[in-house]
């Protein structure tokens, strides 16, 4: 089996498939099965990630809107790697939308949309904090440099400051993560339940008309976890959209309302998420959920990618971490 030519690949299970936009892995395409618009995800670089993924799919169908999924074949048949067809969803990715001026009210709620979205996926309890490794979705144990941030700040420091992060270009940095992790550490520990993982706007599909959620996509970084992990990627995106100046600005602002009411409201005020249940979890989340976010920060950010050439996802997490430095540098 050819690995170096995926599209051919492709074509073995759709018809005129071609590469899908948003994705950054080359590994998922487009194209139609038995005249139906659809979509392959082929798993090249992690065919174990195949049986995960499906497994996810599985568990939470019926549960959050997912794509109806045409065929899988986990282990792969044949010539053809690991795969999973899903079914097309009509509508568009949400942050093109929030991007181009979604109106105010469809941007709302999809805010709150999300909420619901977060709140389902906390439901969904597990064993402990890993990584999921098997189709049973029992948990793992994350390796000793992602234990805590400052172990995984000391794994990624080479490659961040290759991204122009190191010590010497943004001195605030370690200092950032260090309080960051001081904050983690001081909080009890919480209850795990399902994260996504990579919750963000690339990754829902949205009506454009009223803002409603039709799916959530790619599952490849779902994990047994804290639920506010999830809630600092939307923030993350929110926050870097509503500060752009751009026409999409006033819909960003308009979507962190809708999430941060909606959540607010169903921790403290009608009793759907309480405090005691979630562990003791103080007023304070939405500052846990910007350091668990981290995380996923440092990662991106030490990614190889350069300059121009690097995807918008690596350039915005580059530029909130030279700000949390910068504010952490003045003091």
């Amino acid at each position: 089996m050819s690995k170096s030519d995926p599209l051919s690949l492709a074509a073995k299970v759709l018809h005129e498939p071609k590469l899908a936009t948003g994705g950054f892995s080359g590994e998922t395409f487009s194209g139609t099965w038995f005249r139906e618009r659809a979509f392959v995800r082929l798993y090249l670089a992690s065919p174990g990630q195949a049986t995960l993924d499906l497994a996810i799919m599985r568990r939470l169908s019926g549960v959050v809107p997912l794509p109806k999924i045409l065929a899988a074949e986990p282990r792969g048949v044949g010539a053809l790697p690991p795969h999973i067809v899903t079914a097309g969803v009509d509508g568009k990715r949400a942050d093109h939308l929030l991007d181009r001026g979604l109106p105010l009210p469809a941007s709302n709620a999809l805010g709150r949309q999300c909420a619901r979205l977060v709140t389902r996926l906390r439901a969904v309890r597990c064993d402990g904090h890993g990584p999921f490794v098997d189709a049973d979705l029992r948990v793992g144990q994350w390796p000793a440099y992602q234990a805590d941030l400052v172990a995984w700040y000391s794994h990624l420091e080479a490659g961040l400051a290759a991204g122009g992060l190191g010590r010497r270009s943004t001195p605030g940095l370690r200092a950032a993560v260090d309080a960051a992790a001081q904050r983690l550490a001081m909080g009890p520990t919480r209850p795990a339940s399902l994260v996504h993982g990579d919750l963000n706007g690339k990754n829902l599909i949205v009506d454009p008309n009223t803002g409603r959620l039709r799916a959530v996509l790619d599952w490849e970084f779902a994990h047994a976890g804290e639920w506010t992990e999830d809630v600092g990627n939307l923030l993350r995106a929110g926050d870097q959209g509503a500060g752009s100046g751009d026409v999409g600005a006033a819909s960003w602002s308009a979507f962190r309302r809708g999430l941060v009411d909606a959540l607010h409201t169903g921790i403290y005020e009608d009793g759907t998420m309480t405090s005691a249940g979630l562990g003791g979890l103080d007023d304070d989340w939405l500052q846990r959920a910007a350091d668990l976010d981290m995380f996923s920060l440092l990662e991106l950010g030490a990614r190889p990618e350069r300059g121009a050439s690097a995807p918008a996802p690596i350039t915005v997490a580059r530029t909130a971490l030279r700000g949390l430095a910068a504010v952490r540098g003045r003091r």
